[in-house]
């Protein structure tokens, strides 16, 4: 069976619009894929900025801590300092029945 030239033509346009095809879905993938790179880049660098911003905050909070921490020594030895001397806790403990150490069970 040999091909007649109208065959071979149907084929030729066939196959030339399957190539067509295949070179558009070829191009809409493409496009997809860099689409999809570009919002996964996207996420990353969100993600990055939100990691960025969680570290800076929690150093301001642990700097913050260290601070109350050391503000809350000076206080404790203030008031240390300030109960062996002070005449109104001594009433207290005394009508009271408490000890010095108790105290810190009272306090806020």
């Amino acid at each position: 069976m040999s091909e007649s030239k109208d065959d071979h033509l149907w084929d030729t346009c066939v196959s030339s619009e399957d190539e067509g095809r295949r070179m558009k879905r070829r191009e809409k993938n493409r496009v997809a894929a860099q689409k999809s790179r570009k919002r996964q880049t996207q996420r990353a660098d969100l993600l990055h900025e939100a990691c960025e911003l969680l570290e800076q905050r929690n150093q301001k909070l642990r700097t913050e801590v260290d601070s109350l921490s050391e503000e809350q020594r000076l206080l404790t030895e203030a008031l240390s300092a300030h109960e062996s001397q002070c005449p109104m806790m001594h009433c207290f403990f005394s009508s009271s029945g408490l000890q010095p150490d108790n105290m810190a069970a009272f306090s806020v």
